[in-house]
């Protein structure tokens, strides 16, 4: 999304608004996962009511969010779940390959399926596929 026309010239396609609020709420995030949340419409879907309730059945408010930190603080809570401990963590993995955020959540659901949510971690890793998919197909019919 540019300011209303595009350089053809410019190695970049971002406005002044996006760069800042990347900069200001997302600076652990490449630009490439930035842009791709943004494509995405994942603080849109985050926002959006789930289920009022957890993978434990415990009833949560429908509109009340929690941030990262929260979240991470309430896996911690687990007794120390199997699926946390790998000999290559999912995440190191994906760190040291730069994945972007749909193939790093590929590895993790298919990393942990066997150990965590089964076949419903499986369907998972099938959307972020099917997503990397459409998003490949749409860039390949929009190069010169």
């Amino acid at each position: 999304m540019t300011a209303g026309w595009k350089n053809p010239k410019a190695p970049y396609d971002f406005t002044q608004g996006e760069w800042e609020d990347y900069q200001e709420k997302y600076p652990n995030l490449s630009w490439g996962e930035y842009k791709q949340m943004k494509q995405w419409n994942v603080e849109e879907r985050m926002a959006q009511p789930q289920a009022n309730q957890d993978s434990n059945n415990r009833a949560y408010p429908a509109n009340k969010k929690y941030s990262f930190a929260e979240s991470y603080a309430k896996q911690m809570e687990a007794t120390n779940p199997v699926h946390y401990h790998f000999d290559i963590e999912p995440f190191d993995y994906i760190h040291d390959n730069q994945m972007g955020f749909a193939e790093g959540n590929v590895i993790k659901y298919i990393t942990r399926w066997r150990y965590k949510d089964g076949i419903k971690d499986l369907y998972k890793a099938k959307q972020y596929i099917d997503m990397l998919i459409a998003k490949e197909l749409v860039d390949d019919n929009t190069k010169w």
